[in-house]
């Protein structure tokens, strides 16, 4: 088990390192062609068909994994094919019905969303309803190809293909002058040609467990009494996701609005690296809580959520220490970002840490507890921003998202340590966390008081502090024990 997943975390991570690259270069490309106001706009755009499609998945995507998983712990067959049809029904009915009431009502929506340009707001919403139906099925089609052809399909088809498409179509659509409007519709088309090809991938396991079927009816009422709550926290965790954004556009203006979604866009490209990780374990955590083993389930997720903070907080510092220059790259309007980059990336640094919280919340069955948690957050989310965004702009919105990760992660680990029994151990993370600290983070401030921040000292920054950051990783594998992740990469693996 190790060892699978050792190899399913790495090519988990691989897939979103590179979604978080295209993220990258398509806000590098929206940000220089269309400048802050403009990006303001269309990032408006993508976090309301963002919270949409999320909101209309239903909550299915925990209670594939969550249903799934236990049928093959328990050696069961024949179910798996009912438990996605079950879960995209529904999907399918509800989405076409919000997706028509959205171009119903896409000016009036608009004008609540916005005061400097609804029209050009509205213009974005009546693209989007064909989208959300495709999008919210694709959702559910690739948490199915994750369960039923294994986590490299499905980090292939949303990891690489779907980013890398959208980032393509983006391009060609700037290239060539784009509007806006134009640039917003080539980022949704792609959505429509992988839901098709999804369901390819996915049409043989299932029709393969069809043939084996038993006589049993299937679970419907058992995985929506698990899947209900989860609907609703998974349209929270969403709605805290984009709340800031959001309401940085309605309560200051588009170019403030344009200048956060960057700066959260870079932060949040190393929050991929923990979804690769929750990718690659969930199912594993799943069974071990199905059968009651918490003391081996709090020895895995300790070990993950070392390796998360030693992958994933060089990222953070190097936007605490380099930012400026990163933020530079999307053009000279967005360097203003780079203090309230700070205090998003710190943030994270701390979500980094607490680990698989949320789910093991879920994988344990306790949905109702996240949706609790994510309702409180959300309304931290919405007052905090409401009080401080008039007064402090984006700074304002910053301190608020640093405060709601603070009390959304505390409430999980008080839930999961003494409502499930899993210990989560934090002394046993200042190891891992000692060596970004002192490579990355108290080199990153040397380099920039050095070097300066521009572009190019960027990249050489990166690569030397890159280098040394590997070098200090390989003499301490065995004390940090990372050695096995060492043996998977072939050039190094058998010195290992």
């Amino acid at each position: 088990m190790p060892e699978r997943l050792a190899r399913n975390g790495i090519v988990s991570l691989g897939g979103s390192g590179f979604a978080a690259a295209a993220a990258m270069l398509l806000t590098a490309i929206v940000g220089n062609q269309f400048g802050t106001a403009g990006t303001g706009v269309f990032f408006q755009a993508m976090g309301i068909f963002v919270v949409v499609t999320q909101l209309m998945r239903l909550g299915t995507n925990s209670g594939i994994v969550r249903y799934i998983a236990e049928e093959r712990a328990f050696g069961r067959v024949g179910g798996e094919w009912r438990i996605v049809v079950v879960a995209l029904v529904p999907v399918l009915i509800v989405s076409t019905i919000v997706g028509i009431g959205l171009w119903t009502w896409s000016e009036p929506l608009a004008q609540q969303l916005t005061t400097d340009d609804p029209q050009s707001l509205a213009a974005l919403l009546r693209a989007m309803p064909p989208f959300v139906v495709c999008g919210s099925v694709l959702g559910v089609l690739h948490i199915a190809s994750r369960m039923l052809r294994g986590v490299p399909t499905y980090t292939l088809l949303q990891g690489v293909l779907l980013p890398a498409s959208r980032l393509l179509a983006v391009g060609v659509a700037a290239a060539a002058g784009a509007t806006i409007w134009s640039a917003f519709r080539a980022w949704l088309l792609p959505v429509a040609g992988w839901a098709v090809i999804s369901l390819a991938v996915v049409a043989g396991p299932l029709i393969s467990d069809f043939r084996r079927r038993s006589a049993l009816t299937s679970d419907a009422r058992g995985f929506w009494r698990f899947t209900g709550p989860r609907s609703i926290s998974a349209a929270l965790e969403t709605a805290l996701e984009w709340a800031d954004v959001l309401l940085v556009a309605a309560l200051a203006s588009p170019s403030a609005a344009g200048i956060y979604a960057v700066v959260t866009r870079a932060v949040r490209a190393g929050g991929l690296v923990d979804k690769a990780m929750r990718v690659a374990v969930s199912p594993t955590i799943s069974a071990l809580l199905a059968h009651g083993r918490t003391e081996e389930a709090s020895r895995l997720h300790t070990t993950v959520v070392r390796a998360m903070i030693l992958m994933n907080w060089p990222f953070y510092l190097v936007l605490i220490t380099l930012g400026a220059a990163v933020l530079a790259i999307f053009g000279d309007g967005f360097v203003v970002g780079h203090g309230p980059m700070v205090v998003l990336a710190v943030a994270m640094m701390f979500q980094t840490a607490a680990g698989m919280l949320q789910s093991i919340l879920l994988q344990g069955g306790r949905s109702r507890w996240q949706l609790y948690d994510k309702a409180v957050a959300l309304l931290v989310s919405i007052v905090g921003n409401v009080v401080l965004v008039p007064v402090l702009g984006i700074w304002g919105a910053a301190l608020t998202w640093l405060v709601v990760m603070v009390t959304d992660n505390l409430l999980a680990a008080i839930q999961v340590h003494r409502g499930l029994g899993v210990a989560l151990r934090p002394g046993r993370l200042v190891t891992a966390a000692l060596p970004p600290l002192l490579v990355v983070g108290v080199g990153g401030f040397i380099t920039s008081w050095w070097i300066g921040a521009s572009l190019s000292r960027l990249i050489l920054a990166v690569v030397l502090l890159g280098l040394v950051y590997l070098a200090v990783l390989w003499v301490t594998r065995h004390r940090l024990s990372i050695a096995q992740l060492w043996r998977k990469f072939p050039l190094i693996g058998r010195f290992a």
